[in-house]
């Protein structure tokens, strides 16, 4: 068969567009009348009242911590324009006061100074100027920090209030570890992203933390809650007496390295030949026990082979052992410890090692209005050294127990990490899944504000109950310390499955390593096993987007189908809207067109960790869909910036131009393992995918909408939130967001569509090129 590259294409200049912007000089219907902002004028500028006293006591101590209060939005105001009018009322002239944001509907501000007080209060009082505001505003009241004490708890985490300014925040800090010292309380820094430090208070007594109340360093804290510690789940191995030898590196052939952080990887016969260099740990030997990380490790290099499937693919992979974790029988973890180990070790071998595997979690599930420090830290990282953290989405007991699972564990709401679900790749008499669903183990999402996690998932295991009540589990097999093959279930083996995907894409392309890129792909190529019973409405819940292909489907195109590459940056106020996508004209047939489409978006967005709910401060939409013609726009006119428009346009990507009836009939393969449709809206997923048959758009949408006489258009367009909108005025920064946008058009067997395609990508003008793909001749052998 030939081998047909997926393609990169580049936007023509005339594809680069403005947002125009849109809006009216009546107000909106939202508005109160007028004896409704007298009255609520009155009640928020009572309100007011006790932060006057406040300034008072601050003035009299000399203290340099602002103070801290909360403006509650209504239910009914919480869109990014309605926040917009909340900001204007309480920033100054010349200050941002605003410094966060608090759940979803909480804004969070600062009193400096008199001034401040007075401003804020003058507006209040002008209602009839403040209207939009005061409309929106439900209380405002002082902020009150999360507190979590118990007599139980020996280490506790403490953040402080970050307040948007540098020289502010690093003198508060100083000042707390001052009063920290003062009061002999034992504690220590990390910082888990550059603007996040945690403080760890190591054994302190009821004594000194109410002697902490009452100094004036207390009023800067934003939580203190007991620090998470790391606890395992379903990872014992169990040896099945099999012999396996194992294979060597071919010489003079470059293999991609995968970072193992884990507990440790045991010199085992058949992976010592595959370890890259020596082992990063800051434990001694004698702390570090080697079970978990070798099992990990053998799944990354040998899982196809030991499973005797060709699920991933690659020609080989090499590990990197960094033992962040010790043995747990000898010794706990921390977060913050175990955030700090990873930095380490991230650290000193970023620039040899870009993909790491991580199978660890804090205890814990993840939260609907907030993203995790464990998050947060790990974000900061892949920012930070251009990598991918392949992560696991945690294990569960409470289907064992008759109990719906539990949601993501912390540090699987990272945005920029790849989360890993698992799925069941067997079946015996006591398991509770069929193969290719969900595992009973594996944990769901979605991830706060309902980002989609995980992202994807792999064979990770099955598990049932005996009649004894007795979990048994059905696991995948690699190695344990011993170098026996034995056998293990949890989405800590599915993880590395997909970071040795990862590995085994960027060893066979011949491009320069782009995180975007690599993820995008393996998204992209997700499919939804056969035999899944999932409701399709829980199914990114379960399973993300599914289990991606091998790397040879991943990166050839079949005659019948074309894969084109959008990799790109969006400025704000720029959009992208190419107005001659190339459809292939020979998906007509009988008038119309026809044809599978898959468009998967994956972006950066901005991302904030004093933002609560909106740490994801971008977002960019992707419109796919036809048009009738060309038009030519007045721009003399204000509203009117793009010189070229389209006229009859309708966006395909959406879920209500299609049957019911017919999507219910339709039991082809695409249907059942791709076909996705979700109305993301105004959402801030980082990842969008949409999946959709043109053969099953109604027949008066077909009529409308996918005559062979349309034209066809792909746009994308940017999105930010009013604090970073805020903030980079006051820096001058311009705001963009990376993006990788994929697109496969799949018709039926036969049909030229990748030379359909080509053409007409010269025709059109368009910049494009294959995907490089690697010289290097690699042999996969069989392995015994």
């Amino acid at each position: 068969m030939e081998k047909l590259p997926i393609k990169f294409f580049v936007a023509r200049d005339e594809d680069n567009q403005v947002i125009e912007g849109r809006g009216s000089n009546e107000d909106p219907k939202w508005i109160l009348d007028s004896e409704g902002l007298k009255l609520q004028s009155a009640k928020l500028f009572t309100d007011m009242d006790i932060f006057e006293s406040q300034l008072k006591d601050k003035k009299a101590k000399s203290s340099i911590i602002p103070i801290v209060a909360v403006a509650k939005i209504n239910g009914d105001a919480t869109s990014k324009s309605k926040r917009t009018y909340v900001s204007s009322l309480l920033n100054d002239k010349d200050n941002d006061n605003v410094i966060g944001f608090d759940g979803d509907s909480r804004i969070i501000f600062k009193i400096s100074s008199e001034n401040t007080f007075g401003s804020i209060r003058r507006k209040i009082k002008n209602f009839t100027e403040s209207r939009f505001a005061l409309s929106c505003i439900d209380e405002i009241k002082p902020f009150k920090f999360n507190v979590s004490l118990s007599d139980e708890i020996d280490e506790y985490k403490i953040k402080l209030i970050d307040f948007q300014n540098y020289e502010l925040n690093n003198n508060v800090q100083r000042l707390f570890e001052l009063t920290l010292k003062k009061l002999s309380i034992n504690f220590t820094k990390t910082y888990y992203s550059p603007n996040l430090p945690v403080y760890k208070l190591i054994k302190a007594t009821k004594v000194q933390l109410d002697a902490l109340e009452l100094e004036d360093s207390y009023s800067s804290l934003f939580s203190i809650t007991p620090m998470p510690k790391y606890s395992p789940m379903l990872d014992s191995a169990e040896s099945i007496g099999e012999s396996f030898l194992g294979t060597k590196p071919e010489e003079n052939t470059k293999y991609e390295i995968i970072g193992i952080l884990d507990n440790g990887i045991s010199k085992v016969p058949q992976l010592v030949p595959w370890l890259h260099g020596s082992r990063w740990s800051p434990y001694p030997q004698s702390s570090i026990s080697e079970t978990h990380g070798t099992f990990v490790a053998g799944v990354a290099v040998y899982g196809d082979a030991l499973e005797k499937q060709d699920w991933v693919g690659h020609y080989g992979v090499k590990v990197f052992d960094a033992a962040v974790f010790p043995d747990l029988t000898k010794e706990s973890l921390d977060e913050d410890e175990l955030i700090s180990n990873i930095q380490r070790a991230v650290e000193l071998y970023h620039n040899e090692i870009k993909i790491w595997s991580l199978s660890i979690s804090m205890k814990g599930e993840v939260q609907e209005d907030k993203f995790s420090d464990f998050a947060i830290a790990l974000d900061a990282l892949q920012d930070k050294y251009n990598i991918i953290i392949c992560k696991s989405a945690g294990n569960t007991f409470a289907p064992f127990y008759c109990k719906p699972k539990e949601r993501l564990n912390l540090g699987a709401d990272s945005v920029r990490s790849l989360v890993i679900g698992s799925v069941a790749h067997k079946k015996n008499d006591y398991d509770l899944v069929d193969i290719g669903n969900p595992s009973p183990f594996s944990r769901v999402g979605p991830g706060p504000q309902f980002i989609i996690k995980p992202e994807v998932s792999h064979y990770g295991g099955n598990a049932g109950i005996d009649e004894s009540g007795n979990i048994i589990t059905n696991g995948v097999k690699s190695f344990n310390k011993n170098g026996e093959i034995s056998t293990s279930v949890g989405t800590s083996f599915s993880t590395p499955r997909i970071a040795s995907l990862i590995a085994g894409l960027s060893e066979e392309l011949d491009e320069e390593f782009d995180p975007l890129l690599l993820k995008a792909l393996v998204i992209h190529n997700a499919q939804y096993p056969n035999g899944l019973k999932v409701p399709d409405i829980e199914r990114t819940k379960q399973l993300g987007f599914g289990v991606p292909n091998s790397i040879k489907q991943i990166i050839y195109n079949k005659n019948n189908e074309a894969t084109l590459i959008l990799r790109d940056s969006l400025a704000k106020g720029e959009m992208i809207n190419i107005l001659d996508f190339p459809m292939p004209q020979c998906l007509i047939k009988n008038g119309y067109y026809t044809g599978k489409i898959t468009v998967t978006l994956i972006y950066e967005p901005i991302l904030d960790a004093t933002q609560g709910a909106e740490y994801c401060q971008s977002n960019i939409d992707v419109f796919f869909g036809s048009y009738d013609q060309k038009t030519l726009r007045d721009t003399t006119k204000k509203s009117i910036l793009n010189p070229i428009g389209r006229a009859g346009a309708k966006n395909i990507l959406n879920q209500s131009l299609y049957s019911k009836t017919i999507r219910k009939s339709n039991t082809d393969e695409f249907a059942l393992r791709e076909r996705l449709l979700i109305q993301y809206s105004d959402k801030y997923y980082p990842v969008k995918k949409y999946a959709i048959d043109l053969l099953e758009m109604s027949a008066s949408n077909k009529l409308h909408y996918l005559g062979s006489d349309k034209k066809w258009y792909f746009t994308l367009r940017g999105l930010y939130r009013d604090f970073i909108e805020n903030q980079s005025k006051q820096t001058g920064e311009v705001l963009s967001q990376e993006f990788c946008a994929i697109i496969t058009i799949k018709g039926e067997d036969g049909m030229p569509v990748y030379d359909n395609v080509t053409q007409q990508l010269d025709n059109f003008h368009f910049i494009h090129n294959n995907i490089q793909i690697a010289n290097d001749i690699k042999v996969k052998r069989n392995i015994t």
